[in-house]
């Protein structure tokens, strides 16, 4: 939002290299502009800053150029020396309100930091939950955090793949198809509940195969004709899968979650097994037994695979023999590694289904809202309003923790009403218009966080870690909070509501941006 701005910046450190004795290597100015930041300090008028040691640390410029401007720079900090830069506030204002509200949408994308970012093709795996079975909240966390990675991905420019990886094959399914038979449900039954039914028909299969050695072995064999292609026993597994995803989509729907694709092990068969297998032993990568998968192509530029740290020993043998085998693409793959959630059960302490936690969540959350004098009458009426609540309470509680780390599970924490919100203003678009106005320092100080947005949103792509943008909504809530309190709009002079009312929209809007990437529906009121 502030190009103009970090342009001027990285220009003039360039022009100080180009003036030193001894300069070093040639320094180009976009390769300086990354690492042009906003001076996040409330109490200070607007300034930039560049970190000296980043760009000796990353190559930037040669230790005679570090020294050099050292040497020249007027403001330094020690313990990280720096470049400071006071800006024209006025500009900086005009700039980064203009952006916003002129592209509430993806004002971001014409920053320079994003532009510099090369356009990718990115495939994103994740959820991957198996299908007749209830979605259970041990696939959450992969959910949650793969759409993440892919709305990240995407909101810098990049062409994103969301890819399901169902679990739809094995065994189990001739068990299903044995208690589908055999309580004679029909596929008119599975129009309503599918998932559940299913369900229900598994565990009592299940339950004859443990007390009858002949169910196993009519599971067995049903399993095999369903692997020969058999029309008959296809045609159950067909209908038991496409009822089962549109049951998922479904819940993936109240979570605001979407995929391009949903592929599953039995895209993958015994024939396709062989050949990886056969291809490994001629490399000499395995000689008596081994593990393979025959990967499908996309010509990706880089593929997540969201799944939980327990199968970093998996991907890590599976991305080494890839390479072996001489893929050049194998170095494009990346394990996306998340911790467990622990706790993660009902409140009656039982084991608990995504969708049961999603309609506690929802009631508790309704509850609390008819109770809080702050809730405005059409909000307490709308049972929309609660269950966006509670979602919204459950993904962030998941997406503030460290990806990696593992985390207690707390219903009181998830679910809590109080805390950090934004600003509500129901009004049209409109112009910027003239921001003059705006020079008291809670104006600055939200402007200057709305101005850290494309900061924020390149170093959590480049990290992959929600809880960095999660991090600076917070703040930027608590600062637009303040500034809200401060600058009034009603009974203010004309010229300097609508500055007001500009900077509050454009706020709104950042705000807005980041709870998308985040996978958050931004509501209108509470």
């Amino acid at each position: 939002m502030a190009h103009k701005i970090r342009s001027l910046i990285s220009n003039k450190v360039v022009q100080a290299l180009e003036s030193l004795p001894s300069r070093g290597k040639e320094v180009k100015a976009s390769a300086v502009l990354p690492y042009i930041q906003v001076d996040p300090q409330t109490s200070q008028p607007p300034e930039f800053r560049v970190s000296l040691r980043d760009l000796y640390q990353r190559s930037i410029i040669s230790s005679d150029g570090h020294k050099g401007l050292v040497k020249v720079g007027s403001s330094l900090t020690r313990a990280d020396i720096r470049l400071n830069f006071k800006v024209n506030s006025s500009q900086l204002v005009s700039d980064v309100v203009k952006a916003v509200t002129e592209r509430p949408i993806n004002f971001w994308r014409k920053s320079g930091l994003v532009s510099l970012l090369p356009p990718q093709r990115v495939v994103v795996e994740y959820s991957s939950p198996n299908i007749a079975k209830p979605f259970h909240v041990g696939h959450l966390r992969s959910t949650i955090i793969g759409s993440f990675v892919a709305n990240v991905n995407q909101a810098v420019g990049h062409e994103v793949i969301r890819i399901n990886f169902l679990g739809d094959w094995g065994t189990q399914f001739g068990l299903l198809k044995y208690g589908y038979d055999h309580q004679n449900l029909t596929a008119s039954d599975l129009e309503e509940d599918a998932i559940a039914k299913l369900h229900r028909a598994y565990v009592w299969a299940n339950q004859r195969a443990a007390e009858d050695p002949t169910v196993a072995q009519t599971a067995r064999e049903t399993f095999t004709r369903m692997e020969e292609g058999h029309p008959g026993e296809l045609s159950a597994w067909e209908t038991f899968r496409t009822m089962s995803i549109r049951d998922l989509k479904r819940v993936y729907a109240r979570l605001n979650v979407t995929f391009d694709e949903y592929h599953g092990e039995s895209m993958y068969p015994k024939n396709a097994c062989r050949r990886v297998l056969k291809d490994m032993e001629h490399s000499g990568l395995i000689r008596t037994a081994g593990d393979g998968r025959k990967v499908y192509q996309y010509g990706f530029t880089r593929m997540y695979y969201v799944v939980e740290n327990g199968q970093s020993d998996h991907f890590s043998a599976l991305f080494s023999i890839l390479a072996a085998l001489g893929h050049p693409w194998a170095d494009c793959l990346t394990h996306i590694k998340f911790g467990r959630v622990r706790g993660m059960s009902s409140r009656k302490g039982t084991a608990v289904g995504l969708e049961d936690l999603l309609d506690g969540a929802r009631q508790l959350m309704g509850h609390r809202q008819d109770l809080a004098k702050t809730t405005k009458r059409e909000a307490r009426l709308s049972s929309d309003t609660a269950e966006e609540l509670a979602v919204s309470s459950v993904i962030v509680g998941d997406l503030k923790q460290r990806r990696q780390r593992d985390y207690e599970f707390s219903w009181d924490k998830a679910l809590q009403a109080t805390g950090d919100t934004g600003v509500e203003a129901t009004v049209h678009p409109l112009s910027p218009g003239d921001t003059a106005a705006l020079v008291e320092p809670t104006a600055l100080a939200l402007v200057k966080e709305i101005a850290r947005f494309d900061e924020v949103l390149v170093e959590t792509y480049h990290e992959l870690e929600a809880c960095v943008l999660l991090a600076y909504l917070f703040r930027l809530c608590s600062v637009t909070n303040a500034a809200f309190k401060q600058l009034q709009i009603k009974g203010a002079q004309q010229e300097v509501a609508e500055a007001r009312l500009a900077l509050f929209l454009a706020a709104r809007h950042t705000l807005a941006a980041g709870m998308t990437i985040l996978g958050l529906r931004p509501m209108q009121h509470m």
